[in-house]
C-alpha cells in the first residue's frame, strides 16, 4: 500500500521504517527541512508540513490508501480543527488511523475500556471525532504513556517529591504501539476505537523506585491517599486481533 505517516518523530519515525520493511510504499512528514535527508537516506519519500496552513499535502500524498496521523497536539491552539484540516485534504477512499490518548477518559478509579467516561472537551477526542465524522473509514488507537529502552518518566521523577505513589501506571513500549499499527494493517481492522497500554499495572511507587534504582537515579519519594486511580484495559485490542504484547514496560 502507499502509506503516509504524518509525523515522523520518535513514533513515527520507527514507524515508517518497519511499514517500509513490510514492502509498503511510505510518505512521511517532517516539520523540519533539515529531517529531509534522513528520511530519504531510510528509504521515506519526506516531505514539510507543520499542519497549520491549508492545502499543504502534496498530491501524490492526498492518494495515499492509509494515512497515520501522529501529529501532537502541542503544536496547536485548535488541535480538533488542525485534524479536520488535515484529514479532509485526503482522498474519500483514504484510511485514517489517528493516535490518540488515554488522556481522554475522566480520572476515575478502577477499569477503564473504551467504553468508559470521556472528557467531551478533550481536544484529543475532539480530534477523534474529526476522524470519525470524516466519512473515511478509520481506527483510533487511545495510546497509553509510551516508553522505550532511552524514553522512561522516571528521569523526570528521580529525586522528586511525588504524589499519589498508590496509584498504578498505565504504559507502553512504543515497540507494541508499532505492532498495533501494522496487526489493524494486516487484518484490515476500520471504524474501532482500541485502548493499547501494557496489561500489567504496578502502582507508581513501585514502579519508579525499581526504574530509578535499576537507572541509578535518585529515588523519588511519594505521599500515599486512597484509590488506585484509573486503569487502562487492552482486552479489546488483545481479543479483537489477537494481538500480544511483547515488550514489558
Amino acid at each position: 500500500m502507499k502509506i503516509a505517516v504524518i509525523g515522523c518523530g520518535w513514533l513515527g519515525l520507527p514507524l515508517a521504517k518497519r511499514l517500509l520493511d513490510q514492502g509498503h510504499e511510505v510518505h512521511g512528514s517532517t516539520t523540519q527541512d533539515s529531517r529531509l535527508t534522513l528520511l530519504s537516506d531510510s528509504g521515506i519519500h519526506g516531505f514539510v508540513y507543520d499542519g497549520l496552513v491549508q492545502s499543504q499535502l502534496p498530491e501524490i500524498v492526498k492518494a495515499c490508501d492509509v494515512a497515520i496521523i501522529n501529529f501532537p497536539p502541542s503544536r496547536s491552539a485548535d488541535y480538533a480543527a488542525q485534524m479536520k484540516d488535515v484529514i479532509d485534504q485526503f482522498s474519500q477512499q483514504t484510511k485514517i488511523i489517528f493516535t490518540s490518548s488515554t488522556g481522554v477518559y475522566q480520572d476515575l478509579d478502577g477499569l477503564c475500556t473504551e467504553m468508559s467516561s470521556i472528557i467531551a472537551t478533550h481536544p484529543v477526542f475532539l480530534a477523534e471525532e474529526a476522524a470519525r465524522h470524516s466519512g473515511r473509514k478509520h481506527t483510533i488507537l487511545r495510546l497509553a504513556g509510551l516508553i522505550s529502552e532511552d524514553r522512561n518518566p522516571v528521569k523526570y521523577l528521580a529525586g522528586k517529591q511525588n504524589t499519589d505513589g498508590q496509584k498504578v501506571v498505565n504504559l507502553v513500549h512504543r515497540e507494541d504501539v508499532i505492532a498495533a499499527i501494522i496487526s489493524i494493517l494486516n487484518q484490515h481492522v476500520w471504524d474501532e476505537t482500541f485502548n493499547v497500554c501494557f496489561p500489567e499495572h504496578p502502582t507508581r511507587a513501585d514502579y519508579y523506585i525499581f526504574q530509578a534504582e535499576k537507572r541509578q537515579l535518585s529515588l523519588p519519594t511519594f505521599t500515599f491517599s486512597e484509590g488506585s486511580g484509573k486503569e487502562i484495559e487492552s482486552t479489546k485490542l488483545i481479543q479483537r486481533l489477537n494481538f500480544t504484547f511483547n515488550n514489558p514496560i
